[in-house]
C-alpha cells in the first residue's frame, strides 16, 4: 500500500493532511478543515506539487531565500526559550528586511490588509516542515498581540528538551510591527 502524501497546515502547525493527487503534473491538494484559525474562518485549501523521495530540505522560494538556514539562525537568538510564532517572524524580519519585504510584496500581511495566504502563512509552512526535517521543535500554544484571532499559535525552539515554563511571547516582548512594510505603527 502507498503511503498517502502529507502537509502541514500552514495555520496549524501540528495538523498533518492526508493530499488527494490531482494528477502527476499538478501535484496534491489538501484541505484543513478546523474551522478556527484559518482566515476567513471554515476550511483551508492549498496546492503543493510533488516532491522527489530522497529530497532532504526546502524547494521553491524558500529555498532561493535560504530558509533552511536562515529562519534556525534567527530562532538562535532565542535559545533556550519557546518563542511564539510573531517573535520569530518579526527575527527574521529585522535579520533580511529584503527577503522580508519580497515575501510581504509576493503574500501580503494582515497588518498591512487582511488576506486569506500571507508572508506569515508562508513562513508557518516552511516552520512545519524544517519541524519535520528536525531542524527546529514545535510546540503548540496561546496566540498574543495581533495574532490573538488565532484559538492558538505555533511556538518554536531549536531544542525539543526546552522546558515549556521558558518561553517568550509576541507581549512579552514589548516589540511593535514596523518591521512590516506599508505598516508604521502598532
Amino acid at each position: 500500500m502507498v503511503e498517502p502524501v502529507k502537509a502541514y497546515c500552514p495555520m496549524h502547525a501540528d495538523e498533518q493532511i492526508d493530499g488527494v493527487l490531482v494528477s502527476d503534473e499538478f501535484g496534491y491538494k489538501f484541505t484543513c478543515t478546523r474551522g478556527k484559525g484559518h482566515p476567513g474562518g471554515g476550511s483551508y485549501e492549498w496546492e503543493q506539487l510533488p516532491e522527489s523521495p530522497e529530497f532532504e530540505g526546502l524547494t521553491g522560494l524558500a529555498n532561493e531565500l535560504g530558509l533552511q538556514t536562515e529562519l534556525p539562525a534567527a530562532l538562535a537568538q532565542y535559545k533556550g526559550q519557546w518563542v511564539e510564532y510573531g517573535v520569530l517572524e518579526r527575527a527574521y524580519a529585522l535579520a533580511h528586511p529584503e527577503d522580508w519585504a519580497i515575501l510581504v510584496g509576493k503574500y501580503g500581511h494582515r497588518a498591512v490588509a487582511a488576506k486569506r495566504y500571507t508572508a506569515s502563512a508562508f513562513l508557518a509552512a516552511t516552520l512545519s516542515r524544517l519541524q519535520s526535517l528536525g531542524y527546529l521543535a514545535y510546540h503548540g500554544g496561546p496566540a498574543t498581540g495581533r495574532w490573538t484571532y488565532n484559538s492558538g499559535i505555533s511556538w518554536w525552539a531549536l531544542d525539543p528538551e526546552t522546558p515549556w515554563e521558558n518561553r517568550l511571547s509576541w507581549d512579552q516582548s514589548g516589540a511593535d510591527l514596523t518591521y512590516v512594510p506599508g505598516q508604521t505603527e502598532v
